[in-house]
This record gives structure tokens, C-alpha cells and sequence, in this order.
């Protein structure tokens, strides 16, 4: 590359990625006071002298610059020399082709050349990086990967080699390849799925790595509590992205949840939580701990492929269906059924995991044929027998198998599965949540039959809205709405009466049990049952009738005239845990706390008997690993208590 032609890619945001904004501005300062001059120039070298500095910048890049000041690295003077070059009136302009299309025109023989080694973990960083920003700067491309501090720039002419990463320089083979991998998929040069890796990507997680993800936690936490977390977050990370922890997804998401949440707290960021991040770091923990006794377990490792049986013939109502997306990039369609003559929950869908099928869409699935029964949409809101089904163990139906009749839906109440009253629908969750790790992976259904709706509520900080609906004894519970649901509340709030059931998924958020509302079941003005899918239908159209709307201001106004009673708060149990939290906060700052004695009686007063005795040995060893098995206790004890 000429020099001309590598000067011409280096604007002030080529400069900005290469140092700091800072000196890139106190450099144009410089130039515009007229404090360079260049000494001599060809397309090979030019000297220049930059505010009393001798300057030697070769057409090989500016990595390759020199100055006689004692600054190492790209220096301000060398900024300097390269502001005088690009306004040199002596010099030609060389034309540039982009970044954009000399990364399209690249081969994986090449790409996987310049990776060497970290050529597996770029190519699982780029399929867990479906959310990167990709921005165009003239010829230039910035690549801003997911979980990632600092982008990766590529600039035009100046080869893989050449692109500008600010990150750790162990780290930038890694990320260089993994940007350029998304910015080929991106550009339609190559899917993700189909590039070759070195390492099994269903390689089975040794015990001897589980204890080093086990340690690189440990590591992590005591950073955070203590200061210096920086290398223990760039190891997690790496550790996130091995091939290994790519066959178990749980662990991966929990992992890059934990470099985030690392992150924030350097930064001081309000969002922040203590007792989040030993919630996650523990449960992080005890599941790699798990997956070192049970590699195979699908639902401690999360993955998305099952092993299907054949069934005995199946009445389902089917009542739902969700698209969703997952932190580690996969995404899918989940369809809920219920089965009245066995009172069992089932699930169908499609998925596909990060970085794979980029044509996949949860939407083109949802009208896509489903068990030859006509079009996946139309069974939704009906009930069908299913002839001759395949299903896995946790009650997930294969979806291309079986054939359907239709048939009548029954009442919803009647059938068991819509629930008036809310101390039931608590006990039905909890019956059908399982405890411990494998009670935190796939949501919980549960179709709610509410006597009383009331009016949604925008909460800004955590940007959801929140209706309170009241079963038949007044309780109330709180139903989430996602924040971009605006059409959906409108139309809630003007069609209360035609509502008959609304379909939730329960999931622990924050150290709570949150139902997120995924469907709304209401009789349209024919009568018949249809379902509103929130994340998958238009808001319908259609209107009640004035009757229909008088009776919703009568249920508003007349029958619910008082406020309904919120429900049971957990109490005891969540106020110890949250002060355990503080506690083991300040054991993993300061090394002591003097509030464990207390706490283990106040455990012991609760019946929570294993949360006492870790709380005791946590008090006579402050080790990290101490901390861990209290934090999850506590986070069980919220969870189930």
C-alpha cells in the first residue's frame, strides 16, 4: 500500500480508535496552529517535523511511525504528522477500496490463518455476536461485538493485520477474526454456519475445565468486592466463548452475564446490583459444579436438542405462542398446549442457536405447517388431538410428527387451566417448578381467568409496564408487559370485558418470580375464542360491542368498588436473605462481617437449616467459594422459600 493511499483511511475517527479522543483533538490543535511542517515525502516514507519532534511515518502503517519524543506508542506528535500529511497540497490522493469489500473478498483459508490458535473461540464469539453494531466511516469499518468494551476498526487497505483494536493485546487476534467473521455473514460472503472448526462443537465439558470456569468465578467475584477484576473478566469471558462452554448455553449466558455485570461496577453504573451479581455468580458456580456430575443433563446445560420418543396419542388445547430471543444469540418459537385429561403442560416450537440458519425467523415459523395439521398460527386459540407425536422427556413436542383432528375447545375454566384464584395459581407454579438448578431454565406456563383487570403502568427505570389483576377472592397479582407492547395496553384497556384468560410465563427476574403476559385469550364479537399473541399478532381490530363495553365499566366501577388486596409478601424469609447478601458483600470486601452470627440464628429461626450452617462456616473460612454456596442458598430461599 502506498503511503498516499494509507494516510487517506486514517480520518480523525480511524485516529480516535488508534489513541485517545482526547489526543486526537490536541493533535488537530497543534496542526491548525501551525505547528508541523513536512520535511520530505514519497510513497514509500515521509519525515515530518511535529512540534519540534522528528517524525518518520512509512507507508506500512502508523504502528510501524517513529518519533524521537519519549512517549511510546502512537504519540501526539505522530497524530500531528499525520493531520500535516492529509492536508500536504504535494500529495495525490490514491483511490481506497473500503473495508466493507476487502473483508467480503477475503477467504476462510485466510481468515482462519490470521487466527491461529483462537480460530474456534472467534468463530463462537462472532455466532454469539448477533446484535453487533456495524458502522461505516468512509472506507473505514467499526465492528462493535456484544459484551465487548471497545470495537474493532478495520481500516481500508491495512489488512486484517492492521485493524485497530484498544483491548487487551492477548485478546485481539480473537476479536479481530470474530469481527471480521460477522462483517462477512453481514455482507452475504459467508454464513456463520457454515465455516469448519478445529475443536467438536458438542465437545463434552471436562471436570478439569468446570474447575477452571469453577476458579475463574471465584476470581471474578473477589475482584469485584476487592478491586482489579479486569484480568479475571477477560478470563471468564474467554472461558465463555471455548467451544466447550458453547454445548452447555446456560452456562455461557451466565458467564458473559457476569463480565456485564463486572463491567457496570467499574464503571459505577447505577445498575449495578450486589446481590444480583452474587445471585448469578453463585448460580454460575453451582451449575458448573453440577455439569461436572451430570455433562448430559439437557436441563442444567440448556441445550436446544432433545431426544424424542414416541407417544400415546395427546387432547391439547392450544393456547399460546412466543417468539424469544436468548443472551447467547439463539432465538425461536414456542407454542404452549395443555392437556386436560392428564392436567400436563406441552410445548412445540422451532429454535436455532446463535449464529446459525440466519434465514430462520420465529415469525415465518409461526406460519409454517405444523404436525400436517394446517399452519402453525391457526391451532393456536383451538383444541386438537394429536395422533401419533414424538415427545422428549420434559414434555416438548417434535414438530414435524403426528397428524391433528380438530375439535371444539371447552370451557377454560371447566378444563382446569385457567385459574381464578391466585393462592391456587401459586401453588400450581410451584408444583410444577422445578427447585434447585434446573429451576432456572425453561419459563413456567400458567393461564390466569382474572375477575378484575386493572389499568397498565409505564415504570421508567425498568422500561415494562405493570397491570395488577385480581382473582375472585380481591387478591391481586402483578402481570408484566414488555415496554414495546404500547398497541396491546391500548387495546386492554378499552376491551376488559371480552377478556377471558391471559396466558403468562413465569421466570425468575431480579431474585423474584415474574410473570411476563405472553398472550391474551378474549371472545371476539362473533363470540368465538381468539388469542392475541403479544409478541407475534397485530393488536386486533375488531370491536366490542356496547354491551360488551358497558359491562367492562360495571366490572370497573360497580363490582370492584374497592381496591383489590395485594398479595402476601414473602416476608421473613426474603428480608434475611437480602441482609445474607450484604453480609457476604462485606465478607469479600473487608474479610469479616460481624452481622453471620446473627443471621445463622435468625436462618436457624426459619427452618433454613443448610443456609445456617453455610452462613456458620462462611464466618470461620471468608473464602470466595464459601461465599458462593451461601449466596445460592439465599437466592434458593427467595426463589422457593
Amino acid at each position: 500500500m502506498t503511503l498516499s493511499a494509507m494516510i487517506a483511511v486514517h480520518d480523525e475517527t480511524a485516529l480516535a480508535a488508534l489513541a485517545s479522543v482526547g489526543v486526537v483533538r490536541r493533535a488537530k490543535r497543534d496542526f491548525e496552529a501551525g505547528k508541523a511542517v513536512v520535511e520530505s515525502r514519497d510513497e514509500a516514507a515521509a519525515t515530518v517535523t511535529a512540534d519540534g519532534k522528528a517524525v518518520m511515518i512509512p507507508a506500512a502503517g502508523l504502528p510501524a511511525a517513529t518519533c524521537d519524543c519519549p512517549a511510546t506508542g502512537i504519540c501526539r506528535h505522530i497524530l500531528l504528522a499525520v493531520f500535516a500529511l492529509r492536508e500536504d497540497p504535494s500529495a495525490e490522493m490514491a483511490p481506497v477500496t473500503s473495508a466493507t469489500d476487502e473483508l467480503h473478498a477475503l477467504d476462510e483459508a485466510g481468515l482462519r490463518k490470521f487466527a491461529g490458535a483462537d480460530w474456534d473461540k472467534a468463530i463462537n464469539l462472532a455466532r454469539i455476536s448477533g446484535r453487533a453494531t456495524l458502522t461505516e466511516d468512509g472506507a473505514n469499518l467499526s465492528v462493535q461485538l456484544p459484551d465487548v468494551a471497545f470495537p474493532v476498526v478495520f481500516l481500508a487497505g491495512q489488512g486484517l493485520a492492521g485493524a485497530v483494536f484498544k483491548g487487551a493485546k492477548s485478546a485481539k487476534r480473537r476479536m479481530t477474526a470474530a469481527a471480521a467473521l460477522v462483517a462477512r455473514q453481514r455482507s452475504g460472503a459467508q454464513t456463520l454456519d457454515q465455516i469448519t472448526q478445529d475443536e467438536d462443537q458438542i465437545a463434552q465439558m471436562s471436570p478439569a475445565f468446570l474447575g477452571r470456569v469453577q476458579a475463574a468465578i471465584t476470581a471474578l467475584v473477589a475482584g469485584v468486592f476487592g478491586g482489579g477484576s479486569v484480568v479475571a473478566e477477560d478470563l471468564v469471558f474467554d472461558l465463555s466463548i471455548s467451544a466447550r462452554a458453547q454445548a452447555a448455553p446456560r452456562l455461557t449466558a451466565l458467564l458473559r452475564g457476569l463480565v456485564q455485570q463486572s463491567r457496570k461496577q467499574r464503571a459505577h453504573h447505577i445498575a449495578f446490583r450486589e446481590d444480583r451479581f452474587l445471585a448469578d455468580a453463585a448460580r454460575a458456580y453451582a451449575l458448573a459444579k453440577a455439569l461436572a456430575q451430570h455433562p448430559e443433563d439437557t436441563q442444567l446445560t440448556g441445550t436446544l436438542r432433545r431426544n424424542y420418543r414416541d407417544h400415546d396419542d395427546i387432547d391439547l388445547i392450544m393456547l399460546g405462542a412466543v417468539q424469544w430471543t436468548a443472551a447467547s444469540g439463539a432465538r425461536g418459537l414456542r407454542l404452549y398446549g395443555y392437556a386436560p385429561a392428564t392436567g400436563a403442560w406441552y410445548t412445540t416450537g422451532q429454535a436455532r442457536g446463535a449464529g446459525m440458519d440466519p434465514g430462520f425467523s420465529p415469525r415465518n415459523a409461526y406460519d409454517a405447517p405444523l404436525w400436517a395439521g394446517g399452519i402453525a398460527r391457526k391451532l393456536i386459540g383451538g383444541q386438537v388431538y394429536l395422533r401419533r407425536p414424538r415427545v422428549s422427556d420434559d414434555n416438548q413436542i417434535a414438530w414435524d410428527h403426528g397428524s391433528v383432528e380438530r375439535r371444539p375447545i371447552p370451557d377454560l375454566v371447566e378444563a382446569g387451566v385457567a385459574l381464578q384464584n391466585w393462592a391456587a395459581a401459586r401453588e400450581d407454579i410451584a408444583k410444577r417448578s422445578p427447585v434447585g438448578l434446573r429451576g432456572t431454565g425453561a419459563p413456567v406456563p400458567v393461564l390466569l381467568a382474572p375477575s378484575h383487570i386493572g389499568d397498565a403502568q409505564f415504570h421508567d427505570l425498568e422500561q415494562r409496564y405493570q397491570v395488577t389483576v385480581a382473582d375472585n377472592s380481591h387478591t391481586a397479582i402483578a402481570l408484566t408487559i414488555p415496554a414495546d407492547q404500547h398497541a396491546t395496553v391500548d387495546w386492554l384497556h378499552r376491551n376488559k370485558a371480552a377478556v377471558q384468560a391471559m396466558l403468562c410465563e413465569v421466570t425468575a427476574v431480579d431474585l423474584r418470580q415474574e410473570l411476563m403476559l405472553i398472550a391474551i385469550l378474549f371472545k371476539a364479537g362473533d363470540g368465538k375464542l381468539q388469542v392475541m399473541n403479544l409478541t407475534l399478532d397485530q393488536t386486533t381490530p375488531q370491536k366490542m360491542a356496547f354491551g360488551d363495553r358497558a359491562l367492562s365499566f360495571l366490572k370497573d366501577k360497580v363490582r370492584f368498588g374497592t381496591a383489590a388486596q395485594p398479595a402476601p409478601s414473602t416476608g421473613q424469609v426474603e428480608i434475611l436473605c437480602h441482609a445474607v447478601f450484604d453480609a457476604t458483600a462485606e465478607i469479600l470486601r473487608f474479610g469479616q462481617s460481624q452481622a453471620l452470627d446473627a443471621l445463622g440464628w435468625r436462618a436457624d429461626a426459619l427452618q433454613l437449616a443448610l443456609l445456617a450452617q453455610a452462613l456458620r462456616d462462611l464466618a470461620k473460612d471468608p473464602t470466595a467459594d464459601n461465599a458462593m454456596r451461601v449466596s445460592y442458598l439465599s437466592t434458593q430461599a427467595i426463589l422457593h422459600g
